[in-house]
């Protein structure tokens, strides 16, 4: 199952994980929201209500893997839609 949601963050927000040996490894946040969407309607018209909030907590080694594979996916999407390919 996938759901849309319109906008896309991330962020510190003090959420860490436990290290063996003592200490914390501070996690990042990242946030999929409808915030700034503007008025959202069905598939029929109507209005909807904004759909609930999916957070995520990564690691940072996880959030630069991440970071990347957007970047790369990014890059291909703009030559796609530019015809370069």
């Amino acid at each position: 199952m996938s759901e849309y949601r319109w906008e896309a963050r991330a962020r510190l927000d003090g959420m860490t994980e436990g290290r063996v040996g003592g200490g914390s490894l501070q996690l990042v946040t990242v946030c999929l929201s409808d915030d700034d969407a503007g008025e959202l309607s069905d598939e029929h018209g109507r209005p909807a209500a904004p759909a609930p909030e999916v957070l995520t907590h990564l690691r940072p080694s996880e959030a630069r893997a991440l970071a990347f594979c957007l970047l790369e996916l990014a890059e291909l999407a703009e030559r796609k839609s530019e015809g370069w390919e």
